[in-house]
């Protein structure tokens, strides 16, 4: 019995296994070998697996839409924060228009335009009154001195209103224009002191979040959002130093721990310092001593000491109209000069380049002692080394290479540094540098490498030798070329004046005739310069 109902059940399973598919890849050739079934391969289970597949993505979905994704402790950034330069940006367009819409309302009164005085005060106070909501509903914790501001800017809409709805003739006589320009007067002032009110409310909120924020995402938005506000915008640096943004970015910057942001924060510091103010804070603050800690450090990463490059260049730019020495640089200035050099040498890119050589160059406008420094590390070597490798070719960083060789081009050791480092290739190079650019900005930097070009080889040509490296080189064709086409140096009188001091200092290291020293006054400069060129023993006529 047992054996025939095992053969039973054996015939049943062959007569399944008969009635089923398999994939051709289960037989071979011979048909000597099936490999086992896999459960997958059955159509009725292959067809069960995806139709469950559909049913539990199906419930998933709505059980984990049903439920919130909590952010990790600190993660989350405080609404006033995460919308203030969207905020700041909306309130400072609104506040234009208004005042825009002021200066006409004062142009129609002045014309005794009656007839649209009326229906345009009505649109100013309604812009106002708009403006003061939105703000109210953006901001619901404003100071108290904001809030009485507002009553202040409500009262002097009223006026205004009361005033206009006055007009008409009375007795024949016109209405008084006086009282309705001094009411406007009131409101554009109240409403001038209310912006400025809020917006240091909001610019208070950044700060606030870059000093005391509790993770380092919050301080990342908070520092991104400082300087999207701050960038070309004059009067918003104003409101972020007078509310502690170079001193909070400072403390950043010092502590060990904040590694992470201080580039970011080095950002924002030279983004502020295109004011005045701000330079004045990094002074109180010893902003230079942290900045030649900062980039002496051996630890600290390439981008951050870019960045240290960038604030230095920008607080010493002669440029800056409030230019001025800059406490600190004097005892700091060999570290500085030390760690800058290093950078330029070592620099991955030409941007990193272009920030060093400029900080370089601005710093040897600052005290002689810079050259001397400059000088002991090599400056010159180091410069046009790194020009040669990163194979540059902007005119901005020609333009901070040329000054810093100009400057340093009077020492004796940066000179033989110069000429054994085929500077003076370098130099006749930037010479024949065109002036057609698409930019202005390109444009004048030309002018300036040319200019600056000519002065270092002028200072650098002291014996007939190099006088005459500077002529193989066609230095002296393209000198006489710049004096007699005015286009070729974008008819730059500066370039003119300084090519032509550099032909008379050639003449004078190759020539015996002292008539050259002088120029008789029938003769034009232009002319001049040429006929000093004729001088030199095989200069073409």
């Amino acid at each position: 019995m047992a054996a025939t109902a095992g053969s039973n059940v054996q015939q049943k399973i062959a007569e399944v296994l008969e009635g089923m598919t398999f994939p051709a890849y289960m037989n071979n050739a011979d048909n000597t070998k099936i490999s086992t079934p896999v459960l997958t391969d059955i159509d009725s289970v292959r067809q069960w697996l995806e139709d469950l597949r559909w049913m539990t993505e199906t419930e998933c979905m709505t059980v984990l839409q049903g439920k919130t994704i909590q952010p990790e402790d600190g993660e989350s950034l405080p609404s006033p924060v995460r919308n203030t330069k969207e905020h700041i940006k909306m309130v400072r367009k609104r506040a234009h228009i208004i005042t825009a819409e002021c200066a006409k309302l004062f142009h129609k009164l002045d014309k005794e335009r009656w007839k649209k005085v009326h229906s345009n005060a009505l649109r100013i106070t309604c812009t106002i009154r708009s403006l003061l909501h939105d703000i109210s509903a953006h901001s619901p914790n404003l100071d108290i001195d904001v809030f009485q501001q507002q009553q202040v800017v409500m009262e002097e809409c009223a006026q205004l209103i009361k005033h206009v709805e006055s007009i008409g003739e009375i007795n024949g006589e016109k209405p008084q224009k006086l009282p309705m320009v001094h009411s406007l007067t009131c409101l554009g002032q109240a409403f001038t002191r209310l912006i400025d009110k809020v917006l240091a409310h909001e610019v208070r909120t950044i700060v606030e979040g870059v000093a005391d924020s509790p993770s380092a995402y919050c301080i990342k938005a908070s520092i991104t959002s400082l300087v999207g506000v701050a960038q070309g915008e004059p009067q918003m640096c104003h409101l972020i130093v007078k509310e502690g943004g170079v001193r909070a970015l400072f403390t950043i910057c010092r502590q060990d721990t904040a590694n992470f942001v201080k580039s970011q924060a080095l950002r924002a510091v030279a983004t502020l310092c295109s004011v005045p103010e701000a330079i004045a804070e990094v002074e109180k603050v010893d902003g230079v001593g942290c900045l030649t800690d900062i980039l002496c450090d051996p630890l600290t990463t390439e981008a951050t000491r870019t960045e240290v490059a960038g604030v230095l260049a920008q607080i010493t730019s002669p440029m800056l109209d409030h230019y001025r020495h800059v406490s600190g640089f004097i005892e700091n200035m060999e570290d500085l000069l030390r760690g800058l050099i290093g950078l330029c040498e070592t620099a991955s890119s030409p941007e990193v380049f272009l920030l060093g050589s400029a900080a370089i160059a601005n710093i040897t406008f600052l005290d002689s002692m810079a050259s001397e420094f400059l000088a002991r590390y090599q400056v010159a070597r180091v410069l046009i080394t790194s020009s040669v490798r990163l194979k540059v070719s902007s005119i901005f960083i020609k333009d901070q290479l040329c000054t810093v060789l100009a400057n340093v081009a009077m020492l004796e050791q940066c000179r033989e540094d110069i000429i054994q480092c085929n500077g003076l290739t370098v130099l006749v190079g930037c010479l024949h540098e065109k002036p057609p650019y698409n930019k202005q900005t390109e444009r004048v930097a030309c002018e300036r490498v040319q200019q600056k070009a000519a002065i270092a080889l002028a200072r650098l040509c002291k014996d007939v030798i190099t006088a005459g490296v500077v002529k193989q080189l066609k230095g002296l064709q393209r000198l006489v070329e710049l004096c007699r086409k005015p286009k070729e140096r974008n008819y730059s009188d500066s370039v003119l004046v300084a090519c032509l001091a550099t032909l008379r200092k050639l003449a004078s290291v190759c020539c015996t005739n002292m008539l050259l020293f002088s120029r008789p006054p029938s003769v034009s400069w232009p002319v001049f310069a040429v006929l000093i060129c004729y001088h030199f023993p095989g200069h073409p006529p």
